[in-house]
């Protein structure tokens, strides 16, 4: 596909235990290093009952929506492995005991954290949950079929955390913990495309792809190239 649909970023924000600041988080983009660390946000924005059904994930996740002015747009979720420590303790509990309490099985479906979100803010908007290993990639897919259909501002709140032991063996960028949320616009100077490969193939970067496209959007950088199986997948950057 070769895209003609050009979009702009409007505001954004990020949260990680090592990158705390806007100015943190630019001065990354040109050295850049996995985000990690065990510590998660306050959330300060959110009201207390709603702030503590969150664990990590949906903290960091959140800290960066409530850092954002405040929208009635859509919303994009968009995490590869979601709450995979409340989803490993549902497990536990359910070889443990048989049972689940309904309670954190709710939370820990996969549109949770950004239901949590348009709950505390008595929002209406269209929330939308993507699990993909082509990451926010798909995201801004869907936000550009979202901007065909009118929509004039979309919301992409992107997470991922360190996973625990036993599930490090199978997941790429283990260590990985951070937020960031993007708002888009359909006008700008950047555009994405993808393209078949006829080799099956994963790019040895150090950081995800979706790190990778952060990095884009706070650089310079004319191009971003990332390969997932049997696509590569473009973000450019016109007119500089």
């Amino acid at each position: 596909m070769n895209s003609s649909a050009k979009f702009g970023l409007k505001a954004w924000a990020a949260w990680s235990s090592s990158l705390r600041t806007q100015e943190e988080w630019l001065v990354w983009a040109k050295n850049p290093f996995t985000p990690n660390g065990a510590d998660k946000p306050k959330v300060e924005g959110m009201q207390p009952i709603n702030r503590r059904r969150l664990k990590r994930l949906g903290s960091m996740a959140l800290e960066t929506a409530y850092s954002l002015p405040d929208t009635s747009s859509p919303i994009i979720f968009c995490s590869k492995l979601g709450e995979s420590e409340r989803c490993y303790e549902l497990l536990k509990e359910l070889a443990e005991t048989g049972a689940l309490s309904p309670q954190s099985f709710s939370l820990a479906v996969h549109n949770a954290i950004p239901s949590l979100y348009t709950i505390d803010k008595k929002m209406h908007s269209n929330v939308l949950a993507i699990s993909s290993e082509a990451g926010v990639f798909s995201a801004i897919i869907e936000a550009l079929g979202l901007f065909a259909c009118g929509e004039q501002i979309v919301r992409i709140i992107v997470a991922e955390e360190a996973v625990s032991n036993e599930y490090r063996q199978y997941c790429d960028f283990a260590d990985e913990s951070y937020a960031y949320a993007i708002d888009l616009v359909p006008a700008g100077d950047m555009s994405l495309s993808f393209s078949g490969n006829e080799q099956f193939g994963l790019d040895s970067a150090e950081l995800s792809t979706n790190l990778q496209a952060f990095r884009f959007l706070l650089s310079d950088d004319r191009l971003c190239e990332y390969s997932i199986g049997r696509t590569t997948w473009a973000l450019k950057r016109e007119g500089l």
